[in-house]
């Protein structure tokens, strides 16, 4: 009871850790951030300088120069950040979050410098005006786009038009005009100053996910769930390209800074079409997941996405070549941790991303391990030598002190995937607990099977072994606890 107590006590720390908005490199009073939260969008400083990154458990700031080096973590949000947007002058970030406030943050020191809020819901949007002094925020709270005076604080006007709530927002190059976009299937063009709606662009006929002015202002991208483009000439709003995508679903798209090309993410692929002719230039494979959020680099020679395989990567915007990737530390939900019984370690894997993370509690250091693919289950000897993980239907043992592979075990029959893992007290056996309901028992050292436990008729959700070795304690999604004596 005490094991299991500790285990359920330590799994809800960690989601504390997750959600608290401290970082491994800068520790709060004592606290850890493991992994860096699923990203939903991204954005670039106008200098050149700085990638920032809005995930599940706050902001990501990089160097726009080098995605591999560690970023820097600006937390504050108590939920999840929807967009960012930077300042005209790449001084100054705004954020929308679910926590239903604005954040304004100064770019060097990650200070918050104001907190705009009002609202009853999340923020799900965020533009930065070209002059600096206007942000608006899409929110759920009567689906409208509310407006504020940077300089000031002060609240600006309320757009209200929309039926669901505005999901993308793009202002115009000189300011004066603000495109949005919602699941409604149309986009509305409003008077910044005066509040009033200006135009209903609904030729798109799908879900708008994402809108963007060219950086002349002189056209208007929108993408949606239909997998077209559709670009308009902004002086009447009449549609002048429509680009096919092959029927994917459009998640991102950004113009190159010269305007000349605009890059598409669309499913897996980012396409890239020359502006002046909607001509179709290339497509390529970017990610193993869908691509969320992509952004030119500020000389237009580079294109950075962000998909739901949790990677950035870089790409050559001439030839679409691969120039830097972040290893997978982006993640959308935290599938399994579990802690060292001499607390020295925590182990934690993490949704659609094959690494496991090796954190030394101490100090916060974390270590990779490439377990190939997603693990579901891992546990830590007891003197913490050892660390198994699940592996596609296989357990592989790690030296926890060489992050080396050891012994691969499998089970002989189909047993289905691997849910639960337990090693009894002098880390000789290893019991396993697969979805169809069987346990296994293995011989560590060896990988022989010891023993095949058969009784439940649902995954085997947690093991446990006595004290003295000589039972075993598991449940079941079939409702049922079991024990079994192994003499």
């Amino acid at each position: 009871m005490k094991q299991t107590l500790y285990k359920l006590c330590a799994a809800a720390m960690v989601v504390a850790l997750l959600i608290s908005g401290l970082s491994v490199a800068n520790a709060q009073g004592g606290s850890t951030i493991v992994g860096r939260g699923g990203i939903r969008h991204m954005a670039a400083s106008a200098d050149g300088k700085y990638l920032a990154v809005a995930s599940t458990i706050g902001i990501w700031l990089y160097d726009a120069t080098d995605v591999t080096a560690a970023p820097r973590f600006v937390g504050g949000h108590s939920e999840e950040v929807m967009q960012v947007a930077f300042s005209p002058d790449s001084t100054k970030l705004a954020s929308v979050s679910l926590d239903r406030t604005v954040g304004l943050w100064d770019v060097e020191s990650g200070e918050r410098l104001e907190t705009f809020e009002g609202v009853r819901s999340g923020f799900y949007s965020v533009a930065y005006s070209p002059d600096g002094k206007t942000i608006a925020a899409g929110t759920v709270d009567q689906n409208t786009i509310r407006l504020w005076d940077v300089e000031t604080g002060r609240a600006g006007g309320i757009l209200q038009g929309h039926r669901n709530f505005p999901n993308t927002l793009s202002f115009s190059a000189d300011g004066k005009q603000l495109a949005s976009g919602s699941s409604e299937q149309s986009v509305r063009i409003w008077d910044v100053e005066s509040g009033s709606e200006l135009r209903l662009l609904d030729e798109i006929k799908a879900r708008v996910n994402i809108v963007a002015y060219s950086p002349d202002g002189s056209l208007l991208a929108v993408g949606g769930s239909g997998g077209n483009v559709l670009v308009y000439e902004t002086g009447d709003y009449t549609v002048v390209q429509t680009l096919e995508m092959e029927r994917a679903n459009i998640g991102s798209l950004s113009f190159s800074p010269d305007g000349e090309t605009l890059a598409v993410g669309a499913a897996l692929k980012i396409f890239l079409w020359e502006v002046s002719t909607g001509k179709n230039l290339t497509s390529f494979d970017a990610h193993r997941g869908s691509v969320i959020s992509l952004v030119f680099s500020a000389d237009g020679s580079q294109i950075i996405s962000g998909a739901f395989d949790n990677a950035i990567r870089v790409f050559n915007a001439n030839n679409t070549r691969e120039v830097a990737q972040t290893r997978a530390e982006h993640a959308r939900e935290l599938l399994y941790t579990t802690f060292s019984a001499d607390g020295r370690f925590s182990a934690y894997a993490t949704s659609g991303d094959p690494f496991i993370r090796l954190v030394t509690l101490a100090d916060g250091s974390t270590q990779l391990i490439d377990n190939t693919n997603t693990t579901s289950a891992l546990t830590f000897s007891r003197d913490a030598s050892l660390l198994a993980a699940s592996s596609s239907g296989s357990v592989i043992l790690y030296d926890t002190a060489t992050l080396r592979a050891g012994n691969t075990l499998r089970a002989s029959n189909q047993t289905g995937g691997i849910a639960s893992l337990a090693f009894n007290s002098d880390s000789s056996l290893l019991a396993v607990g697969y979805s169809q309901g069987v346990i296994v028992i293995y011989n560590v050292a060896n990988g022989r099977t010891v023993n095949e436990l058969i009784g439940h008729t649902q995954s085997v959700r947690s093991l446990s072994f006595s004290a003295d070795d000589k039972t075993l304690y598991s449940t079941s999604s079939d409702g049922s606890l079991r024990i079994w004596s192994l003499e």
